[in-house]
């Protein structure tokens, strides 16, 4: 009970800190409404692998790393590098930028950017049988067979989960982070 507690106070905080960052830092001149929330998405990421139970044959050792990688063009900039130095269980994070959905089969969690859209229909199809969390902020992504979508809704950085794919895919998503999601497709 302890660990989704703590999460949806640590999501609770980071959508504070997102909306205080994002108006202070807009104030100062110092960092773009962009930069502000690709930091709040890398901070998401890493605590959606923590809510995420992926099958055992998964991992080939139980000291190989949680692999997350960046399908396309990256978005984030700096931000995915502060939660590189960080665990997912007892696993260290091991980021890839990669360049093809092929390169995609050895990670755990993929980011698909924007800059992949076109090829959308194709990189689920080639993922859609592996234990693999597909993530994007690309508009109508679940829906599409992603597993989780970045969302905007009013003012506050959300998420969609599709549970049938995920389900599909055999990985587990805790019951804390589907509570948290302001759509479950089943």
């Amino acid at each position: 009970m302890r660990q989704p507690i703590s999460f949806i106070i640590v999501l609770s905080l980071l959508l504070v800190m997102w909306a205080g960052a994002f108006r202070a830092s807009i104030a100062a001149g110092q960092q773009t409404d962009t930069q502000v929330e690709y930091k709040i998405k890398a901070a998401f990421l890493l605590n959606f692998a923590k809510f995420i139970t992926w099958p055992k044959q998964t991992f080939a050792t139980k000291d190989q790393a949680f692999t997350l990688c960046v399908l396309g063009r990256d978005p984030f900039g700096p931000a995915l590098s502060a939660i590189q130095s960080r665990t997912v269980g007892k696993r260290k994070i091991e980021l890839r930028y990669i360049d093809t959905v092929r390169q995609a089969e050895t990670c755990q969690m993929v980011y698909i950017s924007g800059s992949e859209k076109e090829g959308l229909e194709t990189i689920n199809a080639a993922l859609r049988n592996r234990a693999i969390v597909t993530v994007s902020d690309m508009q109508g992504f679940a829906r599409t067979g992603g597993i989780i979508e970045f969302v905007i809704r009013g003012s506050k950085l959300s998420f969609i989960i599709n549970l049938a794919a995920a389900n599909k895919q055999g990985v587990h998503i805790n019951s804390s982070l589907l509570n948290l999601a302001v759509e479950v497709i089943r």
